[in-house]
């Protein structure tokens, strides 16, 4: 369907831009019978006419046309941000390949509908409207693409980091015929202030080890806090290796990397760990009238409340600002949409990593 507010309308252009970026034909425009003022008409659209675009291939979503190209809607026509993650996956194993093919071209269909891939799990992780939404974009790759699929929910990205620093001396030595392996490090593993990241610093001195196998040592470094010892990256330390032996015929890059791997696994086993949640600034637009309800429900989410401010160019709406941890994010769509009448949406984006509190243990 084509709505046109201003001027006149007879064909379509620009239906080669989009998500499909295939050339199509311009075809004409015709009034739809019961929509135009004007009546059915071959001449074209006025304003304020609803009607129809005859032999017209590939048009897309998401895309504003005229008679001269394409563009992309308008701020107001545009829908909120998508903000309720699941992950889809197929009922039957055989149809991973089918269901990454057809969210592609749903991706295409449906402009709200945002893919992306899980760094957890790996799976496709799709960024919706809301729980209504994830029912019929399940409903339409059955229908449509003959997947089935459910919706999970996405599992909770939590961190770890060091509460003391602690030092550790790994021995690696490994003798199974011909050349054997043999390293031996010397690590201190300490905290860094938050979002500081991975830092590492070489302090051999007096040639204690080649500096050749520096490099494998912190490869060593990174994949194991990467994985971390309890399935959770450990984020914001310093690694510094202190210390190193080596052997002329059996040390080699790969013993220096499995040494600095295993040493620290073995120095996360005996540190003091503490376990680290995401935190978002999330940003609720809602019209004044709801506010005072809005405020429950992120202290319901064990949020903290920033501040209200008047939203620009819409009179009667305000944004409330906030702090909510990542896990409580899912349920915001719901709870806000219950609490505004249908009318509240948010925006949201990672603000910091905070420590998990004793009472929120239990359950993770």
């Amino acid at each position: 369907m084509v709505i046109r507010w201003g001027g006149t309308l007879a064909a379509l252009g620009g239906l080669d831009t989009g998500a499909d970026e295939r050339q199509g034909d311009h075809g004409n425009t015709i009034g739809s019978p019961g929509f135009s003022h004007t009546g059915l008409s071959h001449s074209g659209l006025q304003a304020d006419d609803i009607g129809q675009a005859i032999k017209s291939d590939h048009p897309n979503l998401g895309y504003c046309y005229s008679a001269d190209g394409s563009a992309g809607l308008p701020g107001w026509a545009q829908s909120p941000p998508s903000t309720y993650r699941r992950l889809v996956v197929p009922v039957h194993q055989r149809d991973e390949a089918r269901l990454s093919a057809a969210l592609d071209r749903l991706v295409g269909i449906d402009p709200a509908v945002k893919l992306e891939q899980d760094p957890i799990s790996g799976r496709a992780l799709l960024h919706l409207q809301g729980p209504l939404h994830l029912r019929r974009v399940l409903a339409t790759l059955e229908t449509e693409f003959g997947v089935e699929a459910i919706g999970e929910q996405v599992p909770p990205s939590f961190c770890e980091t060091l509460r003391e620093p602690i030092e550790l001396r790994y021995r690696h030595r490994k003798q199974s015929g011909g050349a054997g392996q043999c390293a031996d490090v010397l690590i201190e593993m300490r905290s860094l202030p938050r979002g500081s990241g991975f830092q590492f610093h070489d302090r051999i001195k007096g040639g204690a080890m080649p500096k050749a196998y520096i490099p494998s040592v912190e490869a060593g470094v990174r994949e194991a806090l990467r994985e971390g010892n309890n399935s959770h990256p450990v984020v914001d330390v310093a690694v510094v290796l202190k210390d190193g032996k080596h052997h002329a015929v059996d040390s080699a890059d790969f013993a220096f990397r499995t040494a600095a791997r295993n040493a620290v696994r073995s120095a996360l086993d005996q540190a003091d760990l503490v376990l680290l949640q995401p935190i978002m600034k999330v940003a609720i637009h809602v019209p004044s009238v709801f506010s005072g309800r809005v405020i429950p429900v992120i202290s319901n989410r064990k949020g903290q409340v920033l501040g209200f401010a008047a939203e620009d160019g819409k009179a009667g709406w305000v944004v409330l600002e906030a702090l909510i941890p990542l896990v409580a994010q899912d349920g915001l769509c719901h709870s806000l949409a219950s609490a505004s009448r249908g009318t509240g949406w948010f925006e949201t984006a990672f603000d910091h990593y905070e420590e998990v509190r004793q009472d929120e243990l239990a359950p993770v």
